[in-house]
């Protein structure tokens, strides 16, 4: 009866740990890819509009006309850190024609101010995302992106760290 309880206690225990880190499996690494301005094979993304961390507000539909990659992380996220330089430079080198948002997952502003500032940020970071965002872009583990067209449909998901191969083969890139 003690190791049962135990061994319930050891899972109950692991579980916040292993649900807050994304399984990096082949199967988990889901991606889903539909042609832009096909309005059979994609669906329109969920309006926000949430604070940024400078202060401001940005709301996704005042973004149409351009391509928005939506990406989900957290500071403590490993993947989040390691990919955050490159969606930085993205943001940089496509400017006016794809704006990349960079949606923390509830951490303390301060936190979030300071881990900017320690990787020179240019994107904008946004805060606090509600229960019907994180439902409706259905962030189960970090990094989740979603890569949205100017037509304000998503047209690629990503579960997994963002990779350079990934982009190239989206439609954003192949004009």
């Amino acid at each position: 009866m003690k190791q049962r309880i135990l061994a319930l206690l050891l899972i109950t225990l692991s579980l916040p740990v292993v649900a807050c880190q994304p399984d990096f499996s082949p199967r988990s690494q889901t991606e889903t890819h539909t042609t832009a301005g096909s309005s059979d094979t994609s669906e329109p993304a969920q309006e926000f509009a949430l604070p940024a961390l400078d202060g401001g507000e940005v709301r996704l539909s005042s973004l149409r006309g351009q391509w928005v990659l939506v990406n989900f992380w957290a500071t403590w996220c490993a993947p989040c850190r390691e990919e955050m330089p490159y969606l930085d430079r993205l943001s940089m080198q496509y400017a006016g024609r794809l704006a990349v948002l960079a949606v923390n997952m509830r951490e303390r502003a301060q936190t979030v101010a300071e881990f900017a500032e320690a990787y020179d940020l240019h994107l904008p970071v946004l805060l606090e995302p509600d229960d019907p965002t994180l439902l409706a872009y259905d962030v189960r583990g970090l990094p989740t992106s979603y890569l949205i067209d100017p037509e304000g449909n998503i047209v690629s998901r990503r579960a997994g760290p963002i990779t350079p191969e990934w982009l190239e083969n989206v439609t954003f890139f192949q004009r």
